[in-house]
């Protein structure tokens, strides 16, 4: 009897953490993604929850988990923190921490973390990159079941036993699968960016960021803001803020994500925005300074 085999498109977070359960429990699996292996990506923030941190303890192994926890961020010494829902002049309205139903996070860069979950799966040469997938057909095998052809655009093709879509926000095999749940929003424009933070740059920064990310919402407009400060455990410089967090310098980042309604900007289409950041400093210009 033919082994069971599992094909996964996209080898993102989703992709390779389940990669990492399956062949822990000794299932065939493939992995296959369309960006060539080393390609340089911009690595913005994702924040791990309770259930993201069980997935990773039971889908990895003790030490690979360890290994990832980490590098979790911390705040004020603290890894698990939640938002505070603030005004525009960046003064506390509630802290979600004092709600015992809000679950904490912490904040990780999602290359590192994506990088680090890929090693094992990369070790079992169980991940082909360079491969886009282009569609997939079901076919029937000699003893009258079903299989899932799994068609790239290189020309090559592979066959599996179950296929799993993990190609992200613009899944095509969610669109060809005809699953239909993945919908654009069209009534924000949404900005993103990061940037380092050495020792130099915090005072820059608002302090209550220290203390966890940061939530405003005004007109319309919602602003998320977080900084990652992981520890270093690795012999590499570490700097402190008031001699209450130590971080990896080299690796701290700050991140925030802003979304404004396409009504409060005078464009018709984002491309026209020549400076960005000018135009979202222009939504909230009434806001506080810092």
């Amino acid at each position: 009897m033919a082994p069971f085999k599992v094909i996964i498109v996209g080898g993102g977070l989703s992709g390779a953490l389940l990669a990492n359960g399956l062949l822990n429990n000794n299932v065939d699996v493939t992995v296959y993604e369309r960006d060539v292996q080393h390609s340089k990506r911009e690595g913005y923030q994702i924040r791990l929850g309770d259930a993201a941190i069980k997935a990773l303890t039971l889908c990895c192994t003790e030490e690979h988990s360890t290994a990832i926890l980490r590098k979790l961020g911390q705040s004020t010494g603290v890894t698990l923190t939640a938002p505070t829902l603030c005004n525009t002049k960046l003064e506390p309205v509630l802290d979600l921490s004092t709600l015992p139903a809000y679950s904490k996070s912490s904040a990780i860069n999602r290359v590192v973390l994506r990088d680090l979950l890929l090693e094992p799966v990369n070790a079992k040469s169980s991940i082909k990159f360079g491969k886009a997938f282009q569609r997939y057909e079901i076919i029937s095998d000699d003893a009258g079941g079903d299989k899932v052809v799994v068609y790239f655009a290189d020309g090559t093709s592979n066959t599996c036993d179950i296929l799993i879509g993990a190609d992200g926000s613009g899944s095509k095999v969610n669109k060809l699968v005809g699953a239909g749940n993945i919908v654009d929003i069209k009534t924000h424009w949404s900005f993103v960016s990061k940037g380092n933070v050495p020792m130099e740059r915090l005072p820059e920064l608002p302090s209550r960021l220290l203390k966890g990310p940061i939530i405003t919402f005004s007109k319309g407009i919602s602003l998320f803001y977080s900084l990652y400060l992981p520890a270093s455990f690795d012999g590499r410089p570490q700097e402190s803020v008031d001699s209450k967090i130590i971080y990896d310098a080299a690796q701290a980042s700050y991140y925030w994500g802003l979304n404004i309604p396409k009504h409060l900007l005078p464009y018709n289409d984002i491309s026209e925005i020549k400076d960005r950041r000018q135009a979202c400093l222009d939504a909230i210009k009434d806001w506080a300074p810092d």
